[in-house]
């Protein structure tokens, strides 16, 4: 209440702050998304500032608060590189892991989305490699990626191509490189989705064994929450923070009910003083 920038600038920390305990119980249960960890992320970012303005006050109360409140690098630091900016809702369906994350899935999304510029890039090498200028890379659903080549150009196929289909001006082949990529490009969509999915089981395998943590760090940052509201509700109401004691005495001067008070919106409240004794 005595420090208003202080209390200010834990109140602006505190408002990006989640529901950081809802969210250790979805992922103690299994139900965690990955929109759900950007939220725990968000959240951690919020402790250091929070920690720092804490460091000036002296109540042992706070300091202890702040102690309590663990920013959890590791977890930030972990959320931070997998996890997408704009997640799906659902971790079943891709989209969920950040780009340079996981090697084999950039791969795979590379070769899903540029599949069509790797074949062309093959087509041109195998070209300059056979000297067969004609020679073209197709596609159909029963043989897959197959090259062409006419009959005129057969004495310049090397040995490593394997014959598929013989036509009427034309033979196919495929090669074990042409075989790899097909199976990149056809299969990469459906196993970055897998490879994404399973991922993301590791990530909240991850979290999971922090949970004692994160409850730690969501009962500090609640209680620092409650001792902020209190804080602003006695500077905007003019309350005061009554002295415990253990005499026995209850006494209370100008006391006003918080309630009734808010509900008198056109009348004035009449304060009233108590003095109870044993």
């Amino acid at each position: 209440k005595n420090n208003l920038m202080v209390k200010e600038a834990i109140r602006e920390a505190l408002g990006q702050v989640r529901d950081i305990e809802r969210i250790a119980a979805r992922i103690t249960y299994g139900a965690v998304n990955a929109r759900d960890c950007l939220a725990l992320m968000q959240s951690l970012e919020a402790v250091p500032r929070i920690r720092e303005q804490l460091t000036a006050l002296r109540p042992a109360l706070l300091q202890n608060l702040r102690e309590q409140a663990d920013p959890m690098d590791d977890v930030r630091k972990l959320l931070g590189e997998a996890i997408a900016d704009n997640p799906p809702a659902g971790i079943k369906e891709g989209g969920i892991i950040r780009e340079g994350y996981n090697e084999e899935l950039d791969r795979l999304r590379s070769a899903f989305r540029n599949g069509r510029e790797l074949i062309a890039q093959m087509e041109n090498a195998e070209r300059k490699a056979t000297g067969i200028k004609n020679l073209r890379i197709g596609f159909n659903k029963v043989f897959g990626y197959y090259i062409d080549v006419t009959k005129s150009n057969l004495e310049l196929v090397p040995y490593r191509y394997t014959r598929k289909q013989t036509l009427a001006n034309s033979e196919r082949y495929v090669t074990a490189e042409l075989k790899e990529l097909e199976d990149t490009i056809l299969g990469a969509e459906e196993r970055s989705i897998k490879i994404e999915y399973q991922l993301f089981l590791d990530i909240r395998d991850a979290l999971a064994a922090q949970i004692p943590r994160m409850q730690a760090t969501a009962e500090a940052l609640a209680t620092l929450d409650v001792l902020e509201s209190l804080a602003t509700v006695a500077i905007s109401q003019g309350y005061c923070r009554p002295a415990i004691t253990q005499d026995g005495e209850i006494v209370i001067e100008e006391g006003r009910h918080p309630v009734v008070e808010r509900a008198l919106l056109e009348r004035r409240f009449v304060p009233n003083s108590t003095q109870l004794t044993m």
